[in-house]
């Protein structure tokens, strides 16, 4: 015994193995021992729980839901509305899947830009062109590209 005890000593973290030499469950007489050589530290490492109170665990039946919230129900704002615009059948509400054609942007029958704002950012695709001139087109006469193309704001209804 003394030598399982002078190893014990010696090594500076005990072995599963070399504490269930000394005793089966790793409590009572190496309990006692451990104790009398001032090492309670080490009692936790066996699992111990000597000098504190047992907790008890208690667990409780949990209902899974296996459904996800509804977007609806957490949308707020714009995202609502658009929400509500696309189950009502509207499947592009900002009317951004395919870009206005120009129409005929003579001065007299300029291109009409929907808006529900007094501005709008318009990028014009001029013929020649590798990428398009932008400009602000405001609420009043019609605006001129620099291609030549007459642009005008046209009241919408806010979504």
């Amino acid at each position: 015994m003394s030598s399982y005890i002078s190893r014990l000593l010696k090594s500076s973290f005990p072995s599963k193995r070399l504490v269930s030499q000394l005793t089966p469950r790793g409590e009572g007489k190496l309990g006692a021992l451990l104790r009398q050589l001032g090492l309670q530290k080490m009692l936790g490492v066996f699992g111990s729980k000597e000098g504190t109170g047992q907790r008890g665990i208690t667990t409780t039946a949990v209902v899974a839901q296996k459904m996800l919230t509804d977007d609806m129900e957490l949308a707020t704002g714009l995202f609502k509305r658009e929400l509500k615009l696309r189950q009502a059948g509207n499947e592009d509400p900002w009317t951004m899947a395919k870009p206005l054609k120009r129409g005929a942007g003579r001065e007299n029958d300029p291109t009409e830009i929907p808006s529900a704002f007094d501005g709008r950012l318009v990028g014009c695709l001029c013929l020649g062109d590798r990428g398009p001139k932008w400009m602000w087109l405001e609420k009043g006469a019609p605006k001129r590209c620099e291609c030549g193309h007459y642009y005008v704001l046209k009241k919408a209804d806010p979504i």
